[in-house]
């Protein structure tokens, strides 16, 4: 067999788990490869927010933020597996394995990003807030309300290399590139792997590779490690393997689920597929990226206003508006026989939220005063706006996206008017008591600071009365995915592993590719960098020291 590549460790994939998993390996004395199927090494993260969730970590305690062990394991518990968690159980009500991933998490977190920090490969620090949190440190985490989050502030963390600049996601995965490449580790670019290559007694000992038409194999002395995201852009499998109806993503086009058939291929054990880390986004937009959303200006992170709602095709409310995005956009999902009400839902503001001139992170899709991009919807009133809205649906109908399309049940109900007059009349009155007795918007410290400004005159800065008059506007939203999270199941230590729970010897992955040890949570912000980067590292570490593999 003719070998174009040897290295002890091949690394597959070069976002932030693969990038972490090859500094592991490469401080633990063997040779590695990236092999990077895009042109470019980063991966979705990037292009993400550049943050990452690490429990207990160095940063936090030094500021006196103490995070305690059992509660912050029951609060990853409750969120990765709801239907299961018991705080009064054994391993809290989850599975030993699903129960050993989290607390792996938590032990090791915070000491892999003291490890990458003491290399030289990440400069970390708190995620700062945004000027309106209770908390001078960071803002709350997304779920600051629940009991369990005894300790919301300071898990999130960013990476601020001293003389990079650019976009966090950037400066998160250029530093550990920068590193690598000072240590003359290659990162093959273009390089797409698609088997893996096994000998008799099943252990993984290299990879098949495509690059530019042509096929290549790269040796691997000791392991294999995959991370190459999610199956985003392989619509057959989103379509049938997804649990929600989706109309785009935000991860790179790269994409398209090649380790869960490599794995299934192996032997592998599956998990977790239905699952995903989810967003809301202009379909609009996604219509015209055909699904590819890069556009941060179409995306609703937060909804973005005072007096902005969401309303579904029968003009009433659906969800609590400032809700976590993953969770808010899981409203979407709501199936009553055959009909989809949420499937698609239309955000709404009026004039003065139009014109607030605060330039804040997440306005998302309500773009700054003088702009209007073309998915933004505007009309003197709302029964012109509901008109408008039914001739875009019109026009996107027929359209397939990701998992979905604009099918003929997506129209606005014949009372949107009436009902939309009445919605806003009833959340025009919580405004004014400060209370949302339908869905408790800013019932939560989370929702109070992730509004931004505010003309709110009660405790709650999330609802101001909108306004009696026109000019409003709208934007077409559906549910959107960051990236799935479900793959081959993997130990504590990133190895894959058999149906019988026995490792596929040589093969590890993390990352997006792999069955998330977050289940179908979102812990916070960065809660899919925080566990890449710390289970990429601990599989690279793993699969440095893999015997090596005779041919």
């Amino acid at each position: 067999m003719t070998w174009h590549y040897d290295a002890d460790v091949v690394i597959v994939g070069a976002g932030a788990a693969a990038l972490a998993a090859a500094v592991a390996a490469v401080h633990e004395g063997v040779s590695v490869l990236l092999l990077e199927a895009g042109p470019q090494p980063g991966g979705t993260a990037s292009i993400s927010g550049g943050a990452f969730w690490i429990p207990n970590n160095s940063l936090m305690r030094a500021q006196g933020l103490m995070d305690p062990r059992l509660d912050a394991l029951k609060l990853m518990a409750r969120l990765s597996y709801p239907s299961l968690y018991d705080p009064a159980a054994s391993h809290l009500g989850l599975p030993k394995r699903e129960y050993d991933l989290l607390a792996a998490f938590y032990d090791h977190g915070s000491d892999v990003i003291d490890e990458l920090t003491q290399l030289g490969a990440l400069f970390p620090i708190i995620y700062p807030g945004f000027g309106f949190s209770p908390s001078p440190i960071s803002d709350p985490d997304y779920h600051a309300g629940l009991p369990e989050n005894v300790s919301p502030y300071g898990r999130v963390l960013g990476n601020a290399p001293p003389g990079l600049v650019g976009w966090p996601g950037y400066l998160l995965t250029q530093s550990m590139i920068d590193w690598l490449q000072a240590r003359h580790v290659p990162i093959r670019t273009n390089h797409r792997v698609v088997g893996a290559i096994q000998k008799k007694d099943g252990e993984v000992v290299g990879v098949e590779i495509e690059h530019h038409g042509a096929r290549k194999r790269a040796r691997a002395r000791r392991a294999v490690v995959f991370a190459t995201g999610g199956f985003s852009h392989a619509r057959g499998k989103v379509l049938g393997l997804q649990r929600g109806p989706l109309f785009g993503t935000g991860s790179v086009p790269t994409g398209k689920g090649d380790f869960l058939d490599i794995a299934a291929s192996l032997g592998a054990a599956i998990g977790n597929l239905s699952n995903g880390f989810y967003f809301q986004l202009a379909i609009e937009e996604a219509a015209a990226q055909n699904g590819h959303v890069t556009n941060v200006g179409a995306i609703a992170f937060g909804v973005y206003g005072d007096s902005t709602i969401l309303v579904n095709k029968c003009g009433r409310r659906c969800v609590n508006e400032k809700m976590p995005y993953h969770v808010r956009a899981q409203s979407h999902f709501l199936a009553l026989g055959t009909d989809e009400p949420n499937l698609v839902q239309f955000m709404i503001w009026d004039e003065a939220v139009a014109q607030e001139p605060t330039s804040w992170p997440w306005r998302g899709v309500v773009p700054a005063p003088g702009t209007l991009p073309p998915f933004v919807i505007k009309a003197n009133t709302r029964a012109a706006l509901a008109a408008a809205i039914d001739a875009r649906l019109d026009a996107l109908r027929g359209q397939r996206f990701a998992a979905s399309g604009v099918v003929p049940s997506v129209k606005l109900d014949p009372n949107f008017v009436t009902n939309l007059d009445a919605t806003i009349t009833r959340f025009n009155g919580f405004a004014a008591t400060g209370v949302d007795l339908d869905f408790q918007r800013g019932a939560t410290s989370f929702e109070n600071a992730w509004q931004g400004p505010s003309r709110s005159v009660t405790a709650n800065r999330t609802m101001h009365p909108m306004s009696a008059s026109g000019p409003y506007y709208a934007v077409i939203l559906g549910a959107g995915t960051l990236d799935t999270c479900g793959g081959p199941i993997t130990g504590t230590d990133g190895r894959v592993l058999r149906p019988d729970g026995t490792g596929i010897p040589g093969l590890f992955g993390a990352g997006n590719c792999i069955a998330s040890p977050a289940g179908r949570g979102y812990w916070g912000a960065g809660g899919t960098i925080g566990p890449a980067l710390v289970f990429g590292f601990l599989a690279g570490k793993k699969a440095a020291h893999e015997p090596v593999h005779p041919l």
